[in-house]
């Protein structure tokens, strides 16, 4: 048996190797902006300088206005679909945060990045450009953190709040489930850019009902995240556990409209269930045969629920 082993494990060995060298040497699958600019720019788009980043939104539509923030890794194609239908009845921005989607991230400390705050400065910057008194605000995942944030922080502003399976219990271990932070070893094997199959398994995470994913939107995910700069900032981001306090969730003054998938894999239903206990003025909305994105895997039974808060 002894002798047997090594002819086993040599070709076990050789297998492996063959993979890390084919992984460690592929070829870079990151992307210029300005090609992706190209391809993924619309005649709504609209660029902003700030810190000496350029900063990617799209404002679309008329009526009060409507601000709709993605996730993690996410970007303003996530909302594609549902902004189609609330454009016609509000002004409907979407923002590509720094370091997502088109828009780059201005430099931070590497050793100390201070995402959190970083974030809260940007939407200053933004809402005062944009000149956004008074709106709505809807968000997804780590928008929704976002997007409740800004109601904390300006409750003045923010009219009515929407949160799509959003972040804001358990942050640290939440984060510690994405793939980015899962695999730790990985890491520099990403900063070549993420391979298909990541965008599919990630897909695949998001959805209830896997027929419901659109093959060619995963390959645009994929080429937008492998944008230059894209990779490298969710790597950082990722690594940087400092969270917003859990505790502002309850000075939410703001009408809130709380919607969830029941399958939700990322963030599971039982936080819907939190957000409904600590918000004082909250609805709760949950969807059967849905995950983490129902503005896509439910996108009719969320904008019809988003328009009859929003006219209340």
């Amino acid at each position: 048996m002894k002798k047997i082993i090594p002819y086993i494990l040599l070709p076990l060995i050789a297998i492996v190797l063959i993979g890390v060298v084919a992984v460690v040497f592929r070829p870079s699958l990151i992307n210029d902006k300005q090609s992706v600019k190209e391809k993924f720019a619309t005649p709504s788009s609209h660029f902003l300088n700030w810190r000496g980043a350029e900063i990617h939104y799209t404002d679309e539509g008329e009526g009060f206005p409507l601000l709709l923030i993605h996730g993690f890794g996410g970007h303003h194609r996530n909302f594609n679909k549902i902004t189609e239908e609330l454009k016609k009845e509000y002004r409907v921005i979407r923002v590509d945060l720094p370091g997502f989607g088109l828009s780059d991230c201005p430099a931070v400390h590497e050793n100390k990045p201070e995402y959190v705050q970083l974030y809260k400065d940007f939407f200053s910057f933004f809402l005062d450009t944009l000149h956004l008194d008074s709106f709505y605000v809807a968000g997804n995942s780590m928008g929704g953190m976002m997007a409740w944030n800004l109601a904390v922080n300006r409750p003045e502003q923010v009219k009515k709040l929407v949160l799509l399976a959003s972040a804001g219990y358990d942050l640290e271990k939440t984060a510690k489930g994405l793939f980015i932070i899962k695999f730790k070893w990985l890491a520099k094997l990403m900063e070549k850019g993420l391979p298909d199959f990541m965008s599919w398994d990630g897909a695949k995470r998001c959805y209830a009902d896997e027929t419901k994913i659109n093959a060619d939107e995963v390959l645009n995910n994929n080429m937008i995240t492998n944008r230059e700069g894209n990779v490298k900032h969710m790597l950082s981001m990722a690594g940087d556990l400092h969270f917003p306090d859990t505790a502002w969730i309850q000075q939410i003054k703001c009408p809130t409209l709380i919607i969830w998938g029941m399958q939700d894999e990322i963030i599971t239903v039982e936080h819907a269930q939190r957000f409904k206990r600590d918000i004082p003025n909250a609805q709760l909305l949950i969807f059967d045969t849905c995950g983490h994105v129902p503005m896509i895997e439910r996108m009719e039974d969320t904008k019809q629920a988003m328009s009859r808060f929003f006219a209340e």
